[in-house]
């Protein structure tokens, strides 16, 4: 039983983090009849290409039409939210799952624009609302004046700002400088990979938080 749920709960995540990537790319022009096309000709998908991660095998990684080459990290991407999500309903955490989902959706909308819209934090309302006993109330307080008063004279963006502060008002000390570093590390790692300057550092963020929350699920 517990087997079967786990894949229940992996393609339930596959399917939201596909999900989110169309809000992040479309929001705020989203459409009801909006049809998934490919990103080169335009041609309107079939149903069985856009099943998150069997789609881009079965069509060999390629577009029917144009024969261009699709983007390995749509597959990748929904085979780690996959996982994700399935291991924290293993947890039984669950009260995380809206939290999570603002913090990728974030992630996905300033990796495509740049930018964030704030209305999208009300997703991590019910954590909040669920946890509310343990969250660390002034450290988020601190978190955002800090932040606030520094960028006055360094280069910060208010939406960095305001989701590091959700973060620390989550996570507490310990976590969330955990989750800082690293995404910094992260963030140097692709700019010495890449030779490209990014200030794009919510998906930095995003992805730190999941691999710091996954490390101490696993210690505790």
């Amino acid at each position: 039983m517990k087997f079967f749920l786990s894949i229940i709960f992996f393609i339930l995540g596959a399917c939201i983090i596909s999900f989110l990537k169309v809000i992040a790319h479309d929001y705020p022009h989203l459409s009801v009849t909006r049809r998934s096309h490919c990103d080169h000709c335009r041609r309107i998908l079939e149903w069985f290409e856009i099943i998150p991660i069997i789609g881009y095998f079965v069509v060999h990684g390629k577009c029917f039409s144009c024969k261009k080459q699709i983007d390995f990290f749509n597959p990748l991407q929904e085979l780690l939210g996959g996982l994700f999500f399935s291991w924290i309903a293993h947890l039984d955490d669950w009260f995380y799952w809206p939290f999570f989902i603002m913090l990728i959706l974030l992630g996905f909308m300033d990796y495509y624009y740049g930018y964030i819209y704030p209305i999208f934090y009300l997703l991590s309302l019910p954590t909040l609302i669920l946890i509310y006993p343990r969250l660390h109330l002034t450290l988020a307080l601190l978190t955002y004046l800090i932040l606030f008063l520094l960028s006055k004279r360094y280069l910060f963006g208010l939406g960095d700002i305001e989701v590091l502060t959700i973060i620390s008002l989550i996570f507490g000390y310990q976590l969330f400088l955990n989750i800082v570093i690293l995404a910094c590390l992260l963030c140097i790692g692709v700019y010495l990979t890449n030779k490209k300057r990014s200030f794009r550092f919510i998906p930095y963020l995003t992805t730190a938080t999941g691999i710091i929350y996954l490390i101490f699920s696993i210690k505790t």
